[in-house]
């Protein structure tokens, strides 16, 4: 069932802290307390996108990334729970294209996750979706960057992808 195995991962995750003195959590958020812009993804790209996030804090900007450690089974209460009560906006990135589908597994997963969770008085956060380290293609600040000013418009486009020219589908 959806979340169940969170408690027993946890604690292998406390236990692994004790042992190695790194600790992981379900879901670790990181960038301004009150950002508005968040940036969802696990895996390879992590990395990029918390040092992005440590820049652009610094230049004045109020944006984070959530880093999934544990995609199944997905906690979306413990998920929503690592969200700042002032996000707006948010960015699921996803190394995975699926043709025919509504979107990618972890975009569709944390929309779920806002819709079924989500209490805050304030309103939920608008979610889009995009793919990111398709054919091994570079994934750079810069990019990042452009996710986070997409989050900043009015529609932000939705299922795009990113360090791609994609002249068939026109998702770049």
């Amino acid at each position: 069932k959806n979340g169940e195995t969170g408690p027993v991962v946890s604690e292998i995750m406390d236990k692994f802290a004790q042992l190695t003195g790194r600790q992981y959590q379900l879901f670790e958020y990181h960038g301004d307390e009150a950002a508005e812009r968040v940036i969802v993804l696990m895996g390879s790209g992590c990395d990029t996108v918390h040092e992005t996030v440590d820049y652009l804090n610094q230049q004045g900007e109020k944006v984070g990334v959530l880093k999934v450690r544990l995609y199944r089974p997905f906690a979306g209460e413990k998920f929503v729970a690592a969200l700042p009560d002032t996000v707006k906006n948010i960015a699921v990135l996803d190394r995975t294209k699926e043709p025919g589908s509504v979107g990618e597994p972890l975009y569709t997963d944390v929309v779920t996750a806002l819709t079924e969770n989500w209490q805050t008085n304030s309103l939920q956060p608008k979610v889009v979706g995009g793919r990111y380290g398709l054919s091994s293609k570079e994934f750079t600040p810069a990019m990042i960057k452009g996710v986070f000013d997409n989050l900043n418009q009015t529609s932000p486009k939705n299922h795009f992808t990113i360090g791609i020219n994609d002249d068939l589908s026109h998702t770049s």
